[in-house]
């Protein structure tokens, strides 16, 4: 240590001296203080013995007795006046500041041992919470061995566990179904989208499958195809039993398919048969799955059947009293015969080839073999479906054809409907079998609509049966004219063949109907008037007859009924389909021609004597056998007789020959003349030729005794 004495003023050197000595005694040693360093500040600045408290550090200080010594002398007077005074002073003074200085260290040491207390009762907390990891750590590297133990174990397990759901799940794929597909098999959603449970009942079950139904069902075929395998292995009761759960499985979902179809085509029905897309394909493949359960898919055919002819009866009654969506209900049009019978069958018609429509949707064209006989849904479904409307239909048809008659113009109102319902006939025929119900049911009103046309036709003539068309005189222009209420007849045989020619060609059933439909209406109306024609002429000629000094000819009734049939073939021939009828005319006309003209040719060789001759001409002409002269040796046949009897009727032919104006038809009054003219001459030459034959026995000069030859009657005749 170095001391560094300063003398200042006149102080005693002794007392200096001492003063220093004891200085160095008492602060000479090192004192432990407690000093508080603040962050950032110097330990000389200040008082750098003192503490500043806690949240300082501790350290060791020495000091430095030269810079006391230098304190004390300016603190000290060092006057020689007061030296004693001083010394008690500073004596004082030094031991108050080693007192405090003291106190101080007291402080700073009680603090010390405070922090230091703290400090060890923090090590002892510490070294409690070591001794207390430790034997946590003990204990739970004991716990921690037996859980890795089970780790291992568990490791293992889980090993297993993840084969064997392998081989689950490869078991689950050849042999179960997903939850999804048991719901689509077991469930059917109703129209609101709620999910009915397998056991509901068909009302409740709403026409809509699930999506995935179809996939499941397949899904159900493969397991069981796996399950068939899986019975020929060591696995058989497994096997056995899985074919079990597919096969209710599969018998629930084919249950939910024949309720779906029938609530699907009673809806269908309901609705018009509005098929859709979706709706066609599910429809489909449901009856295809269906034929695999031939019980099964007749009942469902029935029962659809059943459903579907239920619906047709109501919507064909709607129909007829309501009407549908922008029509009239059709008995709107009951006054009118023709349109009203036309509609229903038409709505039949429609009916028909929808339903026929609908089974091709639905159904193949494959038969599901029986017992005996194959089993065809289209054609035991639309054999059925239209049992519903048969009844309904038949009866109105059959108050119309009633009704028909008593109509104006009824014989054309039961000509059209006779016309119609053939036509239809044949539609259907062609859309069903024959021998389905409606088919059968419209062949009858066929039957019926001819009858109903004969009786209409038959009571359209029974007027002319009644009437006399007899002319009350046989006198006058007019009187072998037809009368009006034939050519009103006329006229109506005429609209019927009109009503034909208008027609199309398909109109009716065949060819062979047509010419018989219209053969019975043309005969049902014209027959009635001939037959009164020939009526009429009858009593003409007996009127003519039985008058004295009437001026009318023998044939006035002749002449009648020619004028009359004449009146009624004309009109006739302009229609082809009534040929059979002009030539029927026809033939009755010539026959009629042909007795007017032999009756007058005949009047006129008798009156010649010729008529008695020709006879025995004939006779002894074909007479082979007899000899050459046999002619001439009978007395009828004297050359003298003859000769005056061929004279006579070339000068009668001139004179006596009738004109006929009263057929009033020019080209027929010519075929009675010329008819008339060729019997006289044939007459006239047939006895001109026997005379003049070597084997007759005449001899040669009889030829000079006839004056006329046949020639000569010729030119008379013009």
């Amino acid at each position: 240590m170095t001391t560094t004495t300063t003398t200042t003023g006149s102080a005693p050197a002794g007392f200096a001296r001492r003063v220093k000595r004891a200085l160095g005694v008492r602060l000479s040693d090192v004192v432990g203080t407690t000093t508080t360093t603040r962050d950032g500040e110097d330990d000389a600045g200040g008082d750098g013995d003192e503490g500043d408290g806690e949240g300082g550090t501790t350290r060791a200080r020495s000091v430095d007795l030269a810079t006391c010594a230098r304190a004390l002398s300016e603190i000290l007077p060092l006057g020689a006046h007061g030296a004693t005074t001083s010394s008690v002073n500073l004596r004082a003074t030094v031991e108050r500041r080693g007192l405090a200085l003291n106190e101080r260290f007291l402080d700073e040491s009680m603090r010390a041992r405070t922090k230091l207390s703290q400090v060890e009762a923090t090590l002892e907390a510490l070294d409690g919470a070591r001794e207390r990891m430790r034997t946590a750590l003990e204990t739970s590297k004991q716990k921690t061995s037996s859980l890795l133990r089970e780790t291992a174990r568990a490791k293992e397990e889980l090993s297993v566990i993840e084969s064997r759901r392998e081989l689950v799940n490869s078991f689950a794929v050849d042999f179960q179904l997903t939850k999804a597909h048991v719901d689509a098999l077991t469930t059917v959603e109703n129209a609101s989208g709620e999910n009915t449970e397998g056991a509901s009942t068909a009302a409740t079950a709403a026409p809509t499958l699930p999506s995935v139904f179809f996939q499941a069902l397949e899904r159900v075929k493969v397991i069981q195809g796996n399950c068939a395998k899986l019975a020929n292995t060591d696995q058989q009761r497994a096997g056995l039993e899985l074919m079990d759960v597919m096969t209710s499985y599969m018998e629930t979902a084919h249950e939910k398919m024949r309720r779906w179809v029938v609530a699907k085509c009673r809806l269908l029905a309901e609705e018009d048969d509005f098929v859709t897309e979706g709706d066609e394909r599910a429809l489909r493949k449901a009856m295809s799955a269906l034929r695999l359960r031939p019980t099964l898919f007749k009942a469902c055919v029935e029962e659809v059947t059943r459903t579907r002819h239920n619906a047709l009866f109501r919507r064909f009654i709607t129909a007829l009293t309501r009407g549908g969506a922008g029509t009239k209900p059709i008995e709107v049009h009951a006054h009118d015969p023709l349109r009203y019978a036309g509609d229903m069958l038409s709505w039949v018609h429609q009916a028909v080839a929808g339903e026929k429509e609908f089974c091709g949707v639905i159904f193949t064209d494959e038969a599901i073999e029986g017992d005996q006989d194959a089993f065809d849904p289209s054609k035991e479904m639309l054999s059925k479906v239209f049992d519903a409307i048969c009844r309904p239909l038949k009866v109105r048809v059959e108050q119309i054809l009633a009704s028909a008659s008593a109509l104006e113009g009824g014989v054309m109102t039961a000509y059209k409907l006779a016309n119609l319902l053939p036509f239809y006939r044949n539609l259907l025929g062609e859309l069903l079998e024959r021998d389905a119900t409606i088919t059968k049911t419209v062949s009858d009103l066929c039957e019926s609509a001819k009858t109903s046309f004969a009786d209409a036709v038959a009571q359209h003539g029974a007027k002319y049966r009644k009437l006399s068309l007899a002319p009350n005189a046989l006198a006058g222009e007019d009187a072998f004219s037809p009368p009006a209420v034939l050519r009103e007849g006329v006229a109506s045989a005429i609209e019927l063949l009109e009503s034909v020619a208008t027609s199309s060609s398909t109109a009716s059933g065949s060819d062979a109907e047509a010419r018989e439909l219209l053969a019975l209406g043309v005969n049902g109306v014209i027959d009635p008037i001939v037959g009164a024609v020939e009526a009429a002429a009858s009593r003409a000629t007996e009127q003519a007859r039985s008058v004295i000094g009437s001026s009318g000819p023998k044939w006035s009734g002749h002449a009648f009924a020619l004028n009359c049939l004449h009146a009624i073939r004309e009109p006739l021939r302009s229609h082809a389909v009534a040929a059979a009828k002009v030539d029927e005319l026809s033939r009755a006309i010539a026959k009629r021609v042909s007795d007017v003209a032999d009756g007058e040719a005949g009047t006129l060789l008798a009156s010649c004597g010729l008529n008695d001759a020709l006879e025995l001409v004939v006779l002894y002409q074909e007479q082979h056998g007899a000899g050459d002269s046999v002619m001439a040796k009978d007395p009828a046949l004297q050359i003298d007789k003859l000769a005056s009897a061929l004279s006579t009727l070339v000068d009668s032919a001139g004179t006596n020959a009738p004109e006929f104006n009263e057929i009033q038809a020019p080209s027929m009054r010519g075929d009675v003349v010329s008819r008339y003219n060729d019997k006289l001459i044939e007459a006239y030459t047939r006895v001109y030729a026997a005379i003049l034959n070597p084997s007759s026995g005449y001899g040669s000069d009889a030829r000079s005794k006839v004056r006329h030859g046949p020639a000569a009657l010729s030119t008379v005749l013009g």
